[in-house]
């Protein structure tokens, strides 16, 4: 069984998906890097997310984005092993990578457990 957190991270990933496929890129990124803040303490969905971005980056041909999603690849596991994940940073290159963003309230209930996906 999947926990509220890891249901509404692969909710946030189908949409982004779906916004993909249509093209509509700010709805993408916005599914994306929700589903990032949801799945950044989880190695696998942090990885995940990254890589995901980086393929929207990559139709795009967003080359700053496409750099930063490298990046971003190659510190994912450094970050995990030093226990420095920045609470709430959305994993785009429009943050750095290091710095902390208030994590919005529907997803800090989610992340909390007081809060179902599907509400």
């Amino acid at each position: 069984m999947f926990s509220a957190t890891e249901q509404a991270y692969s909710l946030e990933i189908k949409q982004a998906q779906q916004a993909r496929r249509q093209q509509l890129w700010p709805q993408a990124w916005s599914h994306l890097e929700r589903a990032h803040i949801l799945g950044q303490q989880n190695f696998v969905l942090h990885l995940q997310s990254h890589w995901l971005m980086l393929k929207l980056a990559a139709d795009q041909t967003n080359w700053p984005e496409i750099r930063g999603q490298l990046l971003r690849l190659l510190l994912t596991p450094l970050g995990h092993l030093t226990g420095r994940l920045p609470l709430g940073n959305p994993g785009s290159s429009r943050y750095p990578v290091l710095q902390p963003v208030p994590v919005p309230e529907d997803l800090k209930l989610l992340l909390s457990g007081t809060k179902d996906p599907l509400q």
